[in-house]
């Protein structure tokens, strides 16, 4: 963000009554929450497409589970 933006953005905020900071304030986390969420889809679809390319699609969760369980007993 410009340092311009940012300077209106906080004289404009400081004009603003206690409610209203609280309301920007919950919207910010709002936001932060979509966008953690967004990075969660997009590691999953990441992870399906992986899956998909490396053969490992048709594994079901019994099948994962097992893998791992005999990687961690050779390890």
């Amino acid at each position: 963000m410009e340092k311009k933006q940012e300077q209106l953005i906080i004289e404009k905020m400081r004009k603003l009554s206690r409610e209203r900071l609280q309301e920007i304030l919950d919207f910010i986390e709002f936001i932060e929450k979509k966008e953690k969420e967004k990075g969660w889809i997009e590691f999953d679809e990441w992870a399906i497409n992986l899956a998909k390319e490396k053969g490992f699609y048709n594994l079901t969760e019994e099948d994962i589970l097992n893998i791992v369980k005999e990687y961690r007993r050779s390890g």
